[in-house]
């Protein structure tokens, strides 16, 4: 009974973002579901075999860098004859369709086929186990797409509404652009360090930047990057009573990854902060890349802290403002 009201439940609520919302130049229906949903179509048998343990293991391991365990994506099941209209218009659609009429695994993405902004994922293959071997290669590439998707429709919001006193100030200080939605304010804007926090009586989210000399490459080893991070929390975070500012928590040591965007070279920490010598604490994740102009290391920082809430789409907000960065060099 509980499993049918759920069922019920999703499908009002779908069916109210279906018909409620249109976006006016597309004429389609803006997309429905919650951010960092994705809704999976395949056959209960397979959902219960070894290619759904598969699914479930890319879809839905631990984020990363969460003080609480909360899955990278939340998953919503359907059969493919439950997939019908009012479920077309998902943020997030991945489409597995197995059968003989497919010569060898492959898969297709495509956008806004019957909302916006929508991203659907086909995949195709004659057997379970060719599609969970594509599915297992292309795993990072499938979560990043979609983390993608998501970080822009939180840039969409953003852009409509922002702070561009706090946008101004930065792209004359720092030669950098970023939106920065209502609500931010510029907290500290020292030489070499900003700090624009969004506050609420429960929650508090906010972006660091800071730069430094660039010396060589070794400057973006992970060892090095929170090195320079400690200091200058050290030096302008201060927590609520004296003695205590924030810090890296080392007894889980930060995710490092390298990647590329906009044909820049970035560096990227996602770990969890913690109040040196005090009790609070939370996630947060920087990506820190070359001003070849002036020669100099960036980096952003996001972070939030949250006590009482779950914290992977907080997250994910102040991550799609550091990604929405443009340099000039």
């Amino acid at each position: 009974m509980r499993r049918i009201l759920l069922f019920s439940g999703l499908l009002s609520l779908l069916l109210l973002n279906y018909s409620c919302k249109y976006d006016s130049e597309t004429l389609k229906p803006k997309v429905s579901g919650l951010s960092g949903e994705i809704l999976l179509v395949m056959t209960q048998a397979q959902w219960e075999s070894p290619l759904g343990d598969t699914i479930r293991r890319i879809f839905s391991h631990d984020q990363a860098g969460l003080p609480q365990p909360e899955p990278v994506f939340n998953i919503i099941h359907v059969t493919p004859n439950q997939f019908t209209k009012i479920f077309m218009t998902h943020r997030n659609i991945v489409n597995i369709k197995i059968g003989s009429k497919y010569s060898e695994a492959g898969m297709a993405m495509a956008n806004d086929r019957w909302s916006v902004p929508q991203l659907i994922i086909d995949i195709t293959a004659p057997n379970d186990t060719s599609c969970i071997n594509l599915l297992t290669k292309n795993g990072d590439l499938l979560t990043n797409k979609i983390n993608e998707a998501e970080r822009q429709r939180v840039l969409i919001n953003y852009k409509r509404y922002q702070e561009a006193n706090v946008t101004r100030k930065l792209k004359k200080k720092y030669g950098l652009s970023l939106i920065i939605p209502k609500g931010y304010s510029l907290d500290v804007d020292s030489t070499d360090f900003a700090w624009i926090a969004n506050e609420t009586p429960l929650t508090s989210q906010g972006i660091f930047i800071y730069s430094y000399p660039y010396k060589s490459q070794d400057d973006f080893m992970p060892r090095h990057l929170i090195r320079k991070r400690n200091e200058f929390l050290k030096k302008y975070v201060a927590g609520p009573v004296a003695n205590t500012w924030m810090t890296t928590e080392d007894l889980i040591p930060p995710v490092y990854t390298e990647f590329e965007k906009d044909g820049r070279y970035y560096a990227k920490l996602r770990g969890l902060w913690k109040l040196q010598n005090g009790f609070m604490g939370g996630p947060f994740v920087s990506i820190s890349t070359v001003d070849k102009k002036n020669n100099k290391v960036v980096t952003l920082e996001g972070y939030v802290y949250a006590p009482h809430d779950k914290k992977r789409e907080l997250l994910r907000q102040v991550e799609s403002i550091i990604y929405s960065v443009k340099i000039s060099d």
